[in-house]
């Protein structure tokens, strides 16, 4: 008797998923037909005729020529334009940011290996007076590199590396090109902050 209520109580389970199927697919119908546009048999004017009819009303001189077209600029060639103004700038900023970093790295190197020798035992006076000596020149020339960097890009150059090594100062600038003006401006910071003669300062503009 419980078998028999079990498969009842299933048949009956499975006859309302088939009503609900059924009723979910006529509203399916009758949804589909609601959203169906009406077309009128009686119309002799077709969608693409009246397309053209429209553009002819639109322009004064009938449909859009040739030489319209040829008038206009193309926008593609202004975006390939851009994007090598682009690829150029990001490339100088690469080189800029990627030499800053190698910079630091070589200095970070040279700081160690001179620690090394001020904190080795075995180091006499001379050697550890010597490498004291080169560590504050080498500290030296870093604040000098980058108050000059700072300075120069103040006086509104895009970016600027400063190389100090012994008497001679190289300083890159992100520029093609340089008025003399600008050379000049660069050699009086140089000079300034280095005390070194203009025979000694390069200026090397990024191409």
């Amino acid at each position: 008797m419980k078998k028999m209520f079990v498969i009842q109580k299933k048949n009956i389970v499975v006859g309302l998923l088939v009503l609900l199927l059924i009723v979910t697919g006529y509203l399916n119908f009758i949804f589909n037909q609601n959203a169906t546009p009406a077309v009128n048999p009686k119309d002799p004017v077709s969608s693409s005729d009246k397309n053209d009819k429209n553009a002819d009303e639109t322009a004064p001189g009938g449909k859009i020529t040739v030489s319209d077209v040829d008038d206009t600029e193309e926008p593609g060639n202004q975006d390939q334009i851009q994007e090598s103004g682009e690829a150029s700038v990001s490339s100088l900023s690469t080189f800029f940011r990627d030499y800053r970093f190698e910079r630091e790295q070589e200095r970070s190197k040279e700081v160690m290996h001179i620690n090394s020798i001020v904190d080795n035992p075995n180091s006499d006076g001379d050697m550890i007076k010597e490498a004291q000596a080169q560590l504050l020149e080498l500290t030296t020339n870093m604040e000098a590199e980058l108050v000059i960097e700072n300075l120069i890009k103040a006086k509104g150059v895009r970016d600027a590396i400063v190389i100090i090594h012994r008497d001679n100062v190289n300083v890159i600038v992100d520029k093609t090109e340089l008025v003399p003006e600008e050379v000049a401006m660069i050699l009086d910071i140089v000079k300034r902050e280095t005390d070194k003669d203009t025979k000694n300062i390069k200026i090397i503009p990024k191409i």
